[in-house]
């Protein structure tokens, strides 16, 4: 079962007993812990840790940075020491897992959100109360929330595409970025980072590939055993890719009993069984093969429907309905993804690595095996490698981020480009590599991705390649060893050669369901551009009608990489419907 929570910060330490009462019939939640002017309700107490000292909550799954990679269920008194002088760096130094953390400290109460965002955390502030919590109906169902869209923060959020935005598109509610800490104090509100990606990148200068891959083996299979001690049957989506394939080993290392799902096409590109078997007989683990079909979209439905945040894409209903029966079929109490693996272990085909490897060791003969390492991975000659490195060197100094302008109105996107996105992580110093800026940009959009998880799967959704051990680990490995020898994440697939089958270690292609989501779109045209054109987006301005208008002309051709935005902008358009029908 997913957690869910509400976890209310009165301006006073008196509350009215009767309204806490009428919360917990309102929201169906019980009141598990109270400490001052800190209320928490939540529905799953197993996953509810009290600080030693007794003036804070740790909500979700908590794990020792060092030793038995298990659950923490207590922190007993010798943890008391460890936690006094800086709670919060003590959860961030010596902790790891996804939860939310609460904290108090005579008139402060500081709100951590772990590295990872596993938990999510949406607040808002009324008539004196801070309100925090996992999912909006809650604050909602309690009376502290009349939800209306906000028009604006629908449109940044298509702008800055896979830019996680502390703003929401609805109004009032707010996201706690992972990593980032409240301070409350009375009734101001500040937000603060606690934990930040740029700790992590520099370069150690040891060039031991061995010692480097035998240390990223260890934390990602410790990170993995740690989660799957806390559920004894697991679902794992196994696509037959390199990432999925290593979660998938190491969960079966780990005390898990292990079932595997693999969707499939009709058209090769989108068929990855054959890979999927492969990693599923190397466990001797049952796999479910099962196929995407358009029977499961609902235009008039969006899989982000309940979240404060649109950032679905419609076809992704099909993927949920697989996932969902193959969980009760199997029994499982977790699904497991690779999510995040091409972003965390940094699968590039930029030429941000030679740019590193130059800036950190000088010029040396190694330059010339680094870019040829980006030409076998791109494909380009090296006097074009060499001519992208000159034209991007001197103009990138901050993480860039480009706004996805596709199918936007000309006037919501010259308002828009006059602003910065806003997202601490964006703000790093001009000395840190270009590649490690790439890459911190890689997982911020894979942290978007995970943000919107199906609410109608029973069981929590796990992406343990996102665990912050992993994630920092992987940041201090230079950029350029990504690409060594002509490979996509090079030290992860050395890391573990001898666990996964060959044909899944070293494959270099990528399956992907374009094709059946290029179909459905050509099937379904007229309805299509009804929705879109006649829809909210229009209404408000925000889509650009000449551009919808002529990719969905009949019998008009658009390319594979127009399907993923379109897809975008109907569920978008979906979501939009669920709240302004309320």
């Amino acid at each position: 079962m997913k957690h869910r929570y509400l976890l209310l910060i009165l301006a006073e330490d008196e509350g009215c007993q009767e309204h806490i009462q009428l919360i917990a019939t309102l929201t169906q939640l019980p009141l598990v812990w109270r400490h001052g002017r800190i209320i928490l309700f939540s529905d799953q107490l197993p996953d509810v840790l009290l600080l030693p000292p007794g003036n804070g909550v740790i909500i979700g799954k908590l794990f020792r940075r060092h030793g038995y990679p298990e659950q923490v269920c207590e922190l007993k008194s010798d943890d008391a020491a460890r936690f006094a002088p800086d709670p919060v760096q003590c959860l961030i130094e010596h902790y790891w897992g996804s939860y939310v953390a609460a904290i108090s400290n005579s008139n402060r109460v500081t709100i951590l959100r772990d590295p990872s965002g596993g938990m999510p955390c949406y607040y808002l502030s009324s008539s004196g109360i801070a309100a925090l919590t996992s999912d909006i109906s809650l604050l909602i169902d309690t009376g502290l929330l009349t939800p209306s869209v906000n028009w604006n923060g629908v449109g940044r959020t298509l702008y800055w595409h896979q830019l996680p935005p502390e703003e929401t598109a609805i109004s009032g509610v707010s996201q706690l970025l992972s990593g980032c800490s409240l301070i409350i104090e009375g009734s101001e509100i500040n937000r603060t980072e606690s934990w930040r990606p740029w700790n992590y990148v520099a370069y150690d200068g040891d060039d031991d590939r061995k010692k480097r891959s035998e240390g990223l083996r260890r934390v990602v299979q410790a990170s993995i055993s740690a989660w799957g001690s806390c559920f004894p049957r697991s679902l794992v989506g196994l696509s037959g890719g390199l990432d999925s394939s290593i979660v998938t080993a190491c969960l079966a290392r780990s005390s898990a009993k292990v079932t595997c799902l693999t969707l499939a096409t009709d058209d090769p590109v989108g068929d990855e069984r054959s890979y999927a078997r492969y990693a599923s007989q190397a466990i001797d683990a049952e796999l479910i093969e099962d196929f995407y079909s358009e029977d499961d979209i609902d235009l008039d439905k969006s899989v982000a429907a309940g979240f404060p945040i649109p950032s679905g894409k419609a076809h992704e209903q099909t993927y949920n309905k697989r996932v969902r029966a193959a969980a009760a079929t199997s029994q499982a109490a977790a699904f497991f993804v690779g999510a995040g693996g091409d972003n965390v272990f940094y699968l590039t085909h930029s030429v941000r690595p030679l740019i590193d490897r130059l800036r950190t060791e000088g010029w040396s003969l190694d330059l010339v095996s680094t870019a040829r390492d980006i030409c076998r991975i791109t494909g380009a000659n090296i006097w074009e490698v060499v001519a992208e490195a000159v034209r991007i060197s001197p103009k990138t100094t901050g993480l860039q981020w480009n706004g996805a302008e596709d199918y936007l109105s000309r006037e919501f996107v010259e308002s828009e480009r006059c602003l910065p996105p806003e997202h601490p992580w964006l703000n790093s110093h001009d000395t840190v590599p270009l590649g490690k800026k790439g890459h911190v940009a890689m997982i911020l959009r894979a942290l978007h991705h995970i943000e919107h998880r199906d609410k109608a799967l029973a069981v929590p959704m796990i992406s343990p390649l996102l665990s912050q051990p992993v994630i920092e680990f992987c940041l201090g490995v230079p950029s350029w060893w990504a690409c060594e020898g002509g490979i996509d994440r090079a030290v992860a697939r050395r890391a573990f050669a001898d666990v996964l089958p060959a044909p899944v270690s070293g494959r270099s292609g990528k399956g992907s369901p374009d094709g059946f989501v290029a179909r459905f779109i050509a099937r379904h045209r007229a309805a299509i551009s009804e929705r879109l054109l006649e829809g909210n987006l229009a209404h408000h301005g925000l889509l650009d009608r000449a551009a919808v208008e002529r990719v969905m002309a009949p019998n008009a051709k658009f390319e594979l990489l127009d399907c993923p935005r379109l897809m975008a902008l109907l569920d978008t358009e979906a979501w939009t419907n669920s709240w302004s029908t309320r």
